[in-house]
């Protein structure tokens, strides 16, 4: 699924990407800790379609979110 998404984000298909990087992300939220490398990851990928987009505070949600344990906890 994620790899599909930034497929499409390659082809300049956003629309098409944002829900599969949302369910992926949504995922791995679940399972994986906040430092794990494929749910930092998923937020790039979230950070970076939305700067594609031109969307500015979409951009900043996704970049606020934690990285690591001790900034989850916060």
């Amino acid at each position: 699924m994620h790899e599909l998404a930034v497929l499409y984000m390659a082809q300049a298909r956003q629309g098409e990407a944002e829900p599969l990087l949302l369910q992926a992300f949504q995922g791995r939220q679940t399972k994986l800790r906040p430092e794990h490398p494929r749910r930092i990851e998923s937020l790039n990928e979230l950070v970076r379609l939305h700067e594609a987009w031109d969307k500015p505070e979409e951009t900043q949600k996704w970049r606020a979110k934690p990285t690591s344990a001790k900034n989850a906890t916060k």
